[in-house]
């Protein structure tokens, strides 16, 4: 393994706010909360569960009540990770196939004197038939909506958790580099995204997040994975890629042109620059959510870009989109240690799509870019070096 692999390795699991998670139950007036999403939980419980993650039917419950320490409820087969890795020390278990999550759910809640008031839990990701069993179970308790409220915990990141996504996103932004300047015009869309992947892969992810890369005309299309299309001179390319790395991911879009660029394209690309970049410096804390969408709105006129989106930017961490998210109606106040990326994606008069993203987090001052920097206001070319 290398020394970037190992170490992005060791910093894979930053600690959750377990002080704010403490508080939850008592913030909300509730007798305990529960997190079983898998964003909520692998956050509560600061353990990646893989296959709760990918088989929706093996829940896990992070219960955090009121009064007492806080529990974990899993799969028998997922046991000693979790005593291995959670800050939860209180590690409880249910057979697969012999016991429902839910019915395990509840025997945990009576056993702790909650078989009646008023509890929080995921409700926009819990199954009915679990919800079902849960109320068949504890006729005298009220289930309540938390998801949103764990996620707010989430959407403030601590210094960890920062250092973490700096670290994969610079990676991930430098595997781009790399591919981009190796790669040439004639080689097929599938032969540039690979180098990126193997750059991503090499330097510490545990697999991809996702990989969008068209060329042509095919960058219109939002989320065109790469095809055995071959490139050809004057031609846009638009790559939007992430990592995985345990629960956590990158997020990092860029535009190139194949060479030798036409006016349109070069005029296009710079406004977008100059759009994405005053976005970003425009952001301070205390403004709400939307304000930045708005400013891009009303820039995008001003500079002639045909700009249609419906947000511009999302916090991110260990989902791809977390809230709150940078569009219109969103009233959340922007604080110190949220962690956002900005993307404008517009087309030009022949219907080429330019996209460009960068992860930042909001500090009391200026943001800080989490990237190697802000592209090139000159369109990038494939083949040629950037320097950063």
């Amino acid at each position: 393994m290398s020394k970037d692999a190992s170490e992005a390795n060791s910093a894979s699991r930053p600690l959750p706010n377990q002080s704010a998670l403490r508080a939850l139950a008592g913030e909300l007036g509730v007798d305990a909360v529960i997190a079983m999403s898998p964003e909520n939980f692998v956050y509560t419980s600061n353990v990646f569960l893989m296959s709760v993650a990918g088989v929706r039917a093996r829940q896990a419950f992070a219960i955090l009540p009121a009064n007492g320490e806080p529990i974990a409820l899993v799969a028998t087969t997922e046991r000693r990770q979790m005593v291995a890795e959670s800050w939860i020390k209180n590690i409880r278990t249910y057979t697969e196939f012999q016991n429902y999550p839910a019915d395990a759910l509840a025997d945990v809640l009576v056993d702790i004197g909650l078989e009646r008031g008023t509890i929080g839990i995921d409700l926009d990701y819990l199954p009915v038939t679990s919800y079902e069993q849960l109320a068949q179970r504890l006729p005298n308790v009220k289930f309540i909506d938390a998801s949103k409220k764990i996620a707010s915990i989430r959407a403030v990141k601590l210094h960890d958790e920062i250092a973490l996504l700096e670290k994969t996103t610079k990676q991930t932004h430098r595997a781009v580099l790399d591919a981009l300047s190796a790669s040439k015009v004639g080689e097929t869309e599938r032969v540039m995204a690979n180098r990126i992947v193997d750059g991503i892969i090499n330097a510490g992810a545990d697999a991809m997040q996702f990989l969008i890369l068209a060329s042509g005309p095919r960058t219109s299309h939002n989320h065109a994975i790469p095809t055995d299309r071959v490139t050809a001179k004057s031609e846009i390319i638009r790559l939007d890629v992430g990592g995985k790395y345990g629960a956590w991911a990158s997020d990092f879009a860029r535009t190139y042109s194949t060479g030798e660029p036409t006016a349109l394209q070069r005029e296009t690309y710079r406004k977008l620059w100059d759009l994405e970049t005053s976005a970003i410096n425009m952001i301070r804390p205390g403004m709400a959510a939307e304000e930045p969408f708005y400013f891009c709105k009303e820039q995008a006129e001003k500079l002639g870009l045909n700009f249609n989106m419906v947000w511009v930017g999302h916090s991110f961490g260990i989902e791809a989109h977390e809230n709150p998210m940078i569009r219109p109606g969103e009233k959340a106040k922007l604080e110190p240690g949220m962690v956002f990326n900005i993307e404008p994606m517009v087309t030009d008069a022949e219907g080429a799509m330019y996209h460009l993203e960068d992860l930042f987090v909001i500090t009391d001052q200026a943001p800080r870019l989490l990237t190697l920097g802000f592209a090139p206001r000159e369109i990038p070319i494939i083949g040629e070096s950037i320097r950063t």
